[in-house]
């Protein structure tokens, strides 16, 4: 985990949305998984797992760390309406941070999914 913190750049609408879009991509590299498992994939068609797995991951840790990437990167805060309005630079700073924590993250998770997947091959 980060460590850092920072005032949230998104609503209580953001943080929904963005819950709902990491299960859903959990679902989706869940689905993918087990049917490159059914068909007996080869390992590196296998590790395509990654793009969910790390999709999902940033989508769980927006909504749980309270900052979007994409708002950071901009430099806005997020309303319940979906509408953004500039936020203040000290405030951009932070979340910045916090964004970047949250990419390397869904990385990092993506790419151990990843590899877990890949191994799932060479078990009988």
């Amino acid at each position: 985990m980060s460590g850092e913190v920072c005032k949230p750049n998104i609503s209580a609408a953001g943080r929904r949305r963005r819950t709902y879009f990491g299960y859903a991509s959990t679902a989706i590299g869940v689905a993918l998984l087990a049917a490159s498992m059914v068909l007996r994939w080869p390992y590196y068609l296998r590790a395509t797992v990654f793009l969910p797995a790390a999709m999902a991951a940033t989508g769980i840790l927006q909504a749980k760390r309270n900052t979007c990437v994409a708002r950071a990167r901009e430099g806005t805060f997020e309303n319940d309406d979906f509408s953004t309005v500039k936020a203040p630079d000290d405030e951009v700073a932070a979340s910045r941070k916090v964004a970047a924590g949250i990419q390397r993250d869904a990385l990092l998770i993506g790419l151990a999914c990843a590899v877990l997947a890949a191994a799932s091959a060479f078990v009988a």
